[in-house]
């Protein structure tokens, strides 16, 4: 649907909470250490206007106070140039058997590209935090904590700032002050999250699993406005620039340690994998979880096999669709948000990687910013994209190739769209006569959805054999289009 000028993106997609929503065991404090401002090279402002707004919090620290530490799970970029944070958080999670205490966030400097330097400084934050987590009561053995950083990449953090105000962040998640409400306390958690973003990005939601009637919660946090195409994937046994893409989601369901890695890599394959604002892998690309077990003292952890270990997964898997589309929606400068869904493909990889194609193409993506149905621009999309190949080299799905005379591609109203029509712009690889009117209506909306239909393609070989091969997997990707204010924004690197 489309959206009056006044309406902002803030207004339509931040949500106020319900307390009875949040995941028991979990405390959360945020603050301002004015971490930009310590290392942007811009000149600070005489004096600030007594009417001016408190600077957004930029550095966060969110707990469980259970007595045993949660099972923790993540994953995380693919990119070479992996930030200090990232490396170590992968590092801890092995080490710690995938159990962790507490996460600490900044935004404002991504630690990323800060050699030996950078690893330290990330060490030093683990260790403050758990010695102050320690000095309060927490075993040493359970104090372990993870990383997420946000920002500018080549600049270290500035650690005199960071290290002033971790003290009252640890304070305050052990003893947490009435001063704000749990729900108040996670949107300014949310806040601390964001640098380009225009809106917190913050989520909940209750459920069951199987046939029990215990009520779980669940909480999500993420954030990214552009350098946004992640590629993540767990970390290993063994052992730009804007960095961007970060998540954390939390729930008091008692998830055994493997069993939430599982559940997160499967989650995050079928969402924030499947999402494009302008192609770019982060360096610091990050999605953490933590399941504490607190919805119900005494459960047994859950494992993976099990009835409750897949209605789990389903449940991570959608909260995570819904997390990963509020960035695609907060995209630098974009104005539409697409949603491409390729169909009838041999592997659910092959249609992954044509819809990543069109999502990509800034031909494509530009059309749709002007309302244009190009649909040469998508086909070109899909001729070119690389198809997914095993260990040898060879098309994962030998002797399937994409057949130019079946392919069909369709514009469709947005699900739930009050007005708009299938729009048939290529039918069994022929070009269609199309009402420019009518096409002009539905993509002036805000949202799109487009879809490719590859009808199996065809196989090589010909014959019985060949003939009775299927191809019917599909998969969807997120996107928007680019603007005149994406330029703007990236153009100016001190944003």
């Amino acid at each position: 649907m489309r959206h009056s000028s006044t309406s902002t993106k803030a207004q339509r997609f931040v949500h106020p909470i319900d307390p009875s929503t949040i995941p028991h065991g979990f405390t959360t404090s945020a603050t301002y250490s004015g971490i930009k401002a310590a290392i942007s090279p811009k000149p600070a402002a005489s004096s600030s206007s007594p009417s001016s707004p408190p600077p957004k919090p930029d550095l966060a620290l969110i707990h469980s106070t259970t007595a045993k530490a949660p099972a923790a799970a993540g994953t995380f970029t693919k990119n070479a140039f992996k930030a200090a944070p990232v490396v170590l958080s992968s590092k801890l999670l092995v080490q710690q058997g995938r159990r962790a205490r507490s996460i600490l966030i900044n935004s404002g400097c991504a630690n990323a590209v800060t050699g030996k330097r950078g690893m330290a400084d990330a060490e030093k934050c683990v260790a403050q935090v758990g010695g102050l987590l320690q000095e309060g009561g927490v075993d040493q053995g359970e104090a372990s904590t993870l990383l997420l950083s946000t920002g500018v990449i080549g600049v270290p953090l500035p650690m005199d700032t960071i290290s002033k105000h971790i003290p009252g962040l640890v304070t305050d998640v052990q003893s947490p002050s009435s001063s704000a409400s749990a729900a108040e306390k996670w949107h300014e958690t949310a806040r601390a999250f964001m640098t380009t973003d225009t809106f917190p990005k913050l989520r909940t939601r209750t459920f069951t699993l199987g046939s029990s009637s215990t009520t779980y919660r669940m909480l999500g946090i993420d954030k990214g406005a552009g350098m946004i195409h992640p590629s993540m994937s767990g970390p290993k046994s063994s052992g730009a620039l804007h960095a961007t893409l970060l998540g954390f989601i939390a729930t008091d369901a008692p998830i055994a340690p493997a069993a939430l890695q599982s559940a997160l890599e499967y989650a995050v394959e079928r969402s924030f994998n499947c999402i494009s604002v302008d192609g770019d892998m982060s360096t610091n690309d990050t999605i953490l979880a933590l399941a504490n077990g607190a919805a119900a003292e005494g459960l047994k952890e859950i494992e993976e096999g099990s009835e409750e270990y897949t209605a789990f997964a389903e449940e991570l898997r959608s909260f995570c669709e819904e997390l990963a589309k509020l960035i695609v929606r907060d995209g630098e400068g974009a104005e539409k948000f697409v949603e491409i869904t390729v169909k009838n493909a041999p592997t659910r990889q092959h249609a992954h990687s044509i819809a990543s194609s069109i999502s990509t193409s800034a031909l494509v993506k530009c059309a749709l910013h002007g309302s244009d149905a190009n649909w040469g621009r998508i086909l070109c999309a899909v001729g070119y994209a690389p198809l997914p190949t095993n260990t040898d080299g060879a098309n994962e799905a030998q002797g399937w190739s994409i057949d130019p005379q079946k392919v069909t591609v369709k514009f469709l109203p947005a699900k739930g769209a009050s007005q708009g029509e299938e729009l048939v712009v290529l039918l069994d690889g022929a070009p269609q006569k199309v009402d420019e009117e009518a096409a002009g209506r539905l993509l002036q909306q805000e949202d799109i959805c487009i879809s490719v239909d590859l009808q199996g393609g065809q196989w090589s070989g010909g014959g019985a054999a060949a003939s009775a091969k299927q191809a019917t997997e599909e998969a969807t990707y997120w996107t928007c289009d680019f603007s005149k204010e994406y330029v703007a924004i990236n153009g100016d690197y001190r944003t």
